[in-house]
Order: C-alpha cells, then structure tokens, then sequence
C-alpha cells in the first residue's frame, strides 16, 4: 500500500500544531513560524520537514501482508522537525537540524529495538535515549506543544542532544525499557499493534508509552489530559500551563 500524500501531510502538520501554539502562547499570532519541538527555534513552513518518528528503515522489516494492508506513514506516526542546520557553541553540525540529528544519533538504534529478540539482544544506553526521545516525539505528536514547553519537555529536549547518556535530572524509571515477545505475523484482531505505533498512558508524574512490543515512561509537568484555562486569572495550578520557550543552545 502507498504511503499517505507526504507535502499534503505537511501541511496539515503544519497548521494543526500552528493553531496549538497560538492558543499557548498568543505572541505566535502575527508570526507564520513554528517552534521545533526538539530545539524550540523559531521557524518557517521551509524549515520544516516530515519526520518519521518510528524510522521508515524500519518498517521495511514488518511483514509483507503488514506493508501491504497498512500505509507505512500510519506505521510511523508522523510530525514535524526542522530541517535548519544547527550551530551549536559557534560549531555547525553537519547535515539537516533536528531532522538529521534523529536519523543519525537515534533512528539506527531504534531499527535495531523493533528487530530485537529481547532474550539475546545487548541493550546500551544509546537504544534506551533513542527510545526515550522516540516517547517525547509521541508525546508532542498527541497532545502538542503543552508537551514542549513544560520544564518536562525541556528536559526531553535537552536530552535529545545527548544520544549517549542520560542527564542527571531524567528519573530513573525513564531510564528503563519493559519488552515482551515481539509479533511476526499479521491479522485483523491485532491490527492495532501495527496500525497505531504508540500506546500512550498518563501516569502521575510520567507518561507510560508502548511502541509495540516495548513499555518505557517518559516524564511529564502534568495531565496533558486535563483541560488548560486560558481565560481565568485564579485557577488550580492542574489547569495552569506558563510555556517555557528556553532553547537548547544558542
């Protein structure tokens, strides 16, 4: 089956997540720019490219029928990254920004997990940040920018420039990733594993998220669930949201 229109793709990403910016942080009204979810720049449509957050490398490995019945772009789970090169402490960093940055720090390693057999394979902690950063994606995917610009989602961020190592502040159950026995085959009673990549549970201080066969948690700043008052000027902190548009580097 051919994957979904990528440029109309885009631009639905686009205006979505357009919209969802302006009700969090009104300034954004009168700018056509988006905020990268990874490094929060500031930036145009053309910046942006399409990201497959699970890597389209490894969707090639799902089963024929499962290529067949279910677009791949489904299988993915999509959103936007930025495409801007990135210059981080005056030292450009080859390639695409944070669309490059995932494909070469994290989306091998994520390859290597959606093949693994969990009973041989040696896990490092390169597999575990590319997971981690892989749930952040979701995250924002699902419930947008209220993700990103929480002290959570900045700490998300700034761990997706560290692909080798886990910053001091991540909890140690965002350390950790729960697996089963993977599925080879497909049928219509368990489409949903391959249909949705990501299973996403709220979780006190946490959000548990299942990418198949694979149960990972990634920290939150509060119930994304919960509605976020706009208007009201006294209100119980759970409904308060004060975007921080920090960046990762300057």
């Amino acid at each position: 089956m051919k994957q979904i229109d990528i440029p109309a793709q885009k631009e639905i990403l686009w205006h979505r997540l357009r919209t969802d910016l302006k009700s969090l942080v009104p300034r954004f009204d009168n700018d056509d720019l988006l905020l990268c979810p990874t490094c929060c720049r500031p930036l145009g449509f053309d910046e942006f490219s399409v990201e497959h957050i699970v890597p389209k490398q490894a969707l090639r490995c799902d089963p024929a029928n499962v290529r067949q019945a279910i677009p791949q772009n489904e299988r993915s789970g999509l959103t936007l990254l930025c495409q801007k090169p990135l210059v981080i402490k005056g030292k450009r960093v080859p390639g695409h920004g944070c669309n490059s940055w995932k494909g070469k720090h994290f989306d091998p390693s994520l390859r290597e997990l959606l093949g693994a057999d969990f009973q041989k394979a040696r896990i490092n902690t390169r597999h575990q940040v590319s997971l981690y950063s892989a749930g952040y994606l979701a995250l924002f995917r699902q419930f947008g920018y209220q993700i990103s610009l929480s002290p959570a989602g900045l700490l998300s961020r700034r761990q997706f420039f560290f692909p080798n190592t886990f910053l001091p502040d991540v909890p140690l159950n965002c350390q950790m990733i729960l697996a089963g026995e993977r599925r080879s085959e497909f049928n219509e009673d368990e489409k949903a594993y391959w249909c949705e990549p990501f299973n996403i549970k709220i979780d006190d201080q946490t959000a548990l998220v299942v990418l198949r066969n694979m149960g990972f948690r990634v920290p939150i700043s509060r119930d994304p669930t919960q509605p976020l008052a706009r208007i009201l000027p006294y209100l119980p902190s759970k409904f308060k949201f004060r975007p921080d548009l920090t960046t990762v580097f300057e």
